[in-house]
């Protein structure tokens, strides 16, 4: 019993959220600017999302507030930040349009219930332990998640930055540029321009260190476009008041489930990678589980008050890390201003430039780069290089999702390549190390066999040695070894065609460590062609798990009448 209870303790040990709350006061004050510094970035963010998915901007408000905080308090790591995301937006826009009322509306009720269902099956997966897989990433996918991020938010935020409507997407983005420029507002090009210096210079110049840059450049940037009557795009008007319940509706669960896992599906890829992207920057280790179970918390909560549903935002952690943040009291600060703004203090960010935020962001955005790997991208190896320009080119030009899959499958695949290929390496080194042993056995085989046909007053050295010559040339061996798996079977479907010729296959199994589904069907069948050929087919020093996984599967006795020795 003590032991099931201390095993209990070592596994909730990841979900002690009270370790959070630790130290948690020990920077109220930069904690404080660097919450309101970020609310400010991620305000327009959240309001924008909110209409592009179709549900209001207020949707993206409450997102935002329950990010703050819920996932704030909860977090997996001390910087993270959440909100609405550009991915999970789509996909949320999706389900709306396919998901509607008789008279066209959206099914209110069946959306906030897969936001809901996203957020359950998030904190399940967190509580089984599944969000440590995301440490097996390689860093040439983090690196190019990285780069194509940085690349795609400093695009976006040109428009805003010329005083123009933000881009529709990122191929207009890059395709208006020349007409972009041309009708760039210098006004709104001034106050960002002023606003990027502040946010750059103000770390080197400070006489107060806990005052953010970000925070300054936004005041001075407002302060300035409010004295000067300033004609350029600004926030505008933040929609207020309490938000309308929608209770997960329990027989929506079933239709909901397959919208609800690529929803938590999106928000496990940007939540955790965006984790290790903070990790990158803050020279931390943050806990993945931990971070699911408070997305997925966020997500619950939001979806019950109206919310889009979000994940941990890669811009609003590193504005925040730029802030100056210590501690999670900076994304509560920040839900505790978005909130604010919501019940009745929106009329205080109002006239806030968006040329100024995207000063901000371009800044941020240039930080998100990995600058560690960009100015030596071209003496990569070729396979690191392969793919982090394809998960580069993806994020900015496709989606996150896909650009995470690819990206992992491109590496998975370059991996087993990369295993096989030292499987057959070691193969090669180990015929020369086994030598001896091979000779040892094809002269034990070669005097048993005289034995066997021996007659009475027969010279049986002389036949030993007769036969051993004679069976060397008749004999084939393979040493399969270490874990026999289906990226290291290749070479065992070539012996095949060694078969010609040959009376006896022996199959040293000393070495072989383990076999996978692919591996046991791969010396499964080449026992039956041995056998198709007439070919004796012997095994020798198989360990009991491997035959025991061959037996099961039959493996062994595939074919009737077949012939298999066991040394």
């Amino acid at each position: 019993m003590d032991r099931v209870t201390t095993s209990i303790r070592e596994y909730l040990k990841d979900f002690n959220f009270k370790e959070n709350f630790q130290g948690i006061t020990s920077h109220v004050r930069g904690d404080v600017l660097a919450g309101v510094t970020v609310a400010m970035v991620i305000l327009p963010m959240a309001l924008a999302f909110g209409v592009a998915s179709g549900l209001g901007a207020v949707s993206g408000m409450w997102s935002a507030v329950a990010a703050g905080l819920i996932a704030g308090p909860l977090s997996g790591s001390a910087w993270s930040v959440g909100g609405p995301t550009g991915p999970m937006t789509i996909q949320i826009l999706s389900i709306a349009q396919t998901h509607q009322l008789p008279d066209g509306s959206p099914d209110l009720v069946f959306i906030f219930t897969t936001i809901a269902l996203a957020g359950f099956i998030l904190i399940v997966l967190g509580l089984f332990k599944l969000g440590q897989f995301i440490k097996f990433t390689p860093y040439s996918v983090i690196s190019g998640f990285m780069t194509g991020l940085g690349f795609l938010y400093m695009l976006l935020q040109l428009n805003p930055f010329l005083g123009l409507p933000g881009a529709k997407s990122i191929t207009a983005a890059i395709t208006e540029l020349p007409s972009t420029f041309i009708h760039a507002s210098s006004a709104a090009v001034g106050i960002g321009l002023l606003t990027l210096f502040i946010v750059i210079v103000w770390p080197k110049i400070s006489p107060v260190p806990w005052l953010p840059g970000p925070l300054i450049g936004l005041v001075v940037g407002t302060v300035a476009t409010v004295m000067l009557g300033l004609n350029i795009p600004t926030i505008g008007d933040i929609p207020t008041g309490l938000p309308d319940l929608y209770l997960p509706n329990l027989t929506l669960v079933e239709a909901a489930f397959v919208p609800a896992a690529a929803l938590a599906g999106l928000c496990i890829f940007d939540s955790l990678l965006t984790c290790l992207i903070v990790d990158n920057m803050t020279g931390t280790h943050h806990n993945s589980d931990r971070e699911l179970v408070a997305q997925g918390s966020a997500n619950l909560f939001s979806g019950m008050v109206g919310g889009l549903g979000g994940a941990t935002n890669t811009m609003p952690c590193v504005v925040n890390i730029q802030s100056g943040a210590r501690t999670r009291l900076a994304s509560i600060v920040m839900g505790l201003v978005l909130l604010s703004l919501i019940l009745g203090l929106g009329p205080l960010a109002a006239s806030i430039p968006l040329s100024a935020l995207a000063g901000i962001l371009l800044k941020a955005g240039y930080d998100i780069l990995d600058m560690r790997v960009l100015p030596v991208v071209r003496r990569l190896p070729t396979s690191d290089l392969m793919v982090f320009g394809l998960v580069v080119f993806m994020t900015v030009f496709w989606n996150l999702l896909s650009a995470m899959a690819m990206g992992l499958a491109v590496a998975f695949f370059r991996f087993v390549k990369d295993q096989a290929d030292r499987y057959k390496a070691d193969l090669n080194q180990r015929d020369e190390d086994v030598k001896q042993e091979e000779e040892d056995l094809i002269f034990a085989f070669a005097r048993d066999y005289a034995r066997q046909i021996t007659k009475n007053g027969a010279d049986m050295g002389e036949l030993s040695g007769r036969f051993e010559n004679i069976v060397q040339d008749r004999i084939l061996i393979v040493r399969p070894h270490g874990p026999l798996f289906f990226g290291a079977i290749d070479w065992l479907n070539e012996t095949v065609e060694h078969l010609e010729g040959k009376d006896v296959l022996i199959i040293r199994c000393k070495w072989l460590d383990e076999l996978d589904l692919s591996g046991a069907y791969a010396l499964g069948d080449l026992i039956e062609a041995a056998n198709c050929r007439g070919v004796a087919v012997l095994t020798a020093g198989m360990s009991p798990r491997t035959k025991q996984v061959l037996t099961d599967l039959n493996e062994l006795s595939r074919r009737e009448g077949s012939y298999l020795c066991t040394l």
